[in-house]
């Protein structure tokens, strides 16, 4: 933002700059929001009108991102040349991308002061309830919150609390539709994830970690080592069921044996307690065939290639199907949920491949194996029944 150079005498240089940009935001910002949305051209108070509507905040975001001229004389650097990119430091001193991060935290901080607003009556629960309302409800179910009564004087409101627990995650303008649905989740588990929230991208994923419930999350870290606790919680959080699902011992072999192959994706393989049950009593000579898939394979595609395929088979054909149907493909036919009857029609049709030339199967299975994949890709319909 293009800021005033006076500089104001104060304890607290940062909250002065934070001022200053807010100023900006309130003055030059909202006057020519005002100008091309037109909900706002009649608002006397544009700034407090779109953050009091997160659906209105995330379209002005939105906007700015599409059409950038009408706001770029305020976009440049100390030396007054424009600045094009988001990461670049504006006059102010800060980025465009540090400044977006204080607009959704203000945006949160409204929204949990309207959300935990002290009520005089209570709401009548709906006959059909919202999104929201069914958050709350498995929240209160899955995690046995206590309810908060009303603050004692000079003890942080429950809005102060929510608020404390989210600020620090809080940096994209993708995350202003998902602000009502971080408000709902335990404090604690906020933050515990920290920086892991912002792996949950749809309302889906919230209500996902909502269901696991406190009990499998500390059954996870029990069995996780801190190191590994916290990663799982910034990369993959809903991956908690899974190694809870597991137990100590079943976890410690999968880790041992396919965690340093796979990474950070083993956290993905742990989202499907299916895969995982098809997993768990397998050697460890076979799942290290499969590794570079079992993020992806379902646990009935598992149990279809063990059964049928030899051996040596077995990370050829998911290779070859792989490269040959492509990544969408690939995972509708063999992933979660997949299409089991159709994955065990490929898995049928490759055990017929016979090889002219003993002692070079491996060799003519991946050769011939193309031909089985391309037959789907060219009449999908036709391979489906047999033909």
């Amino acid at each position: 933002m293009s800021l005033p150079t006076k500089k104001t005498a104060t304890a607290d240089p940062a909250a002065a700059l934070r001022k200053e940009i807010v100023t900006t935001l309130k003055g030059p910002v909202c006057q020519r929001l005002a100008k091309v949305i037109p909900v706002l051209a009649a608002s006397e108070d544009v700034y407090g009108t779109v953050m009091s509507n997160l659906d209105l905040l995330y379209a002005c975001l939105q906007l700015f991102h599409r059409m950038r001229e009408p706001f770029q004389d305020l976009l440049v650097d100390t030396a007054g040349v424009p600045v094009t990119t988001d990461d670049v430091a504006l006059r102010c001193g800060r980025s465009i991308d540090e400044i977006i991060g204080m607009i959704v935290r203000s945006g949160a901080r409204a929204y949990v002061d309207r959300r935990f607003a002290p009520q005089t009556k209570p709401a009548a629960p709906s006959a059909t309830p919202s999104l929201l309302e069914r958050l709350r409800r498995m929240v209160s179910a899955k995690w046995e919150n206590d309810a908060a009564g009303p603050p004692k004087a000079g003890q942080p409101t429950q809005a102060d609390v929510v608020y404390a627990a989210l600020k620090d995650n809080l940096d994209y303008d993708w995350q202003v539709p998902l602000i009502p649905h971080f408000a709902e989740l335990p404090v604690k588990l906020i933050a515990d994830m920290g920086k892991g929230v912002t792996t949950l991208r749809t309302p889906d994923a919230i209500h996902a970690l909502a269901n696991i419930g406190r009990r499998s999350m500390e059954d996870a870290r029990r069995i996780l080592s801190d190191q590994m606790m916290r990663e799982m919680l910034d990369t993959q959080p809903l991956a908690a069921q899974g190694v809870a699902f597991l137990g100590k011992d079943k976890y410690e072999f999968l880790h041992a044996t396919v965690y340093e192959t796979m990474g950070e994706k083993f956290w993905d393989m742990c989202l499907d307690t299916g895969r995982l049950e098809a997993m768990e009593t397998r050697p460890a000579k076979e799942l290290e065939q499969l590794v570079k898939y079992l993020h992806i394979i379902s646990g009935d595609t598992i149990q279809m290639m063990l059964e049928k395929l030899q051996f040596w088979q077995l990370s050829l054909f998911l290779e070859v199907g792989f490269q040959t149907l492509g990544n969408a493909t690939f995972v509708a036919i063999f992933g979660v949920p997949g299409n089991p009857a159709l994955a065990k029609r490929f898995t049928d049709k490759v055990t017929f491949l016979k090889p002219d030339k003993p002692g070079c199967e491996a060799e003519e299975f991946a050769e011939k194996m193309p031909d089985v994949f391309g037959a789907y890709l060219r009449d999908p319909k036709g391979f489906e029944k047999g033909w």
